[in-house]
């Protein structure tokens, strides 16, 4: 079962709960504030990922993959 983030539609709470697939799919998850049925997945955004492009590129990638720091 996983975890998700939820809003009220009705009174605006957000929470989190522990919960199956099919309880969210058939809207048996009640809001802890007012109990309503009436919720909506609240969409947080996730870290990114910015690789840096100033690091050296391994001379020997050909036979390392690249995964590793060789000085040449």
């Amino acid at each position: 079962m996983p975890f998700y983030d939820l809003r009220c539609r009705d009174c605006g709470d957000n929470f989190n709960i522990f919960a199956g697939m099919t309880d969210k799919a058939e809207k048996r998850i009640p809001c802890p504030g007012c109990g309503s049925f009436n919720l909506e997945t609240d969409y947080k955004s996730a870290p990114g990922y910015i690789k840096n492009t100033k690091e050296p590129v391994c001379p020997n990638r050909h036979v390392c993959g690249g995964g590793c720091r060789h000085a040449g």
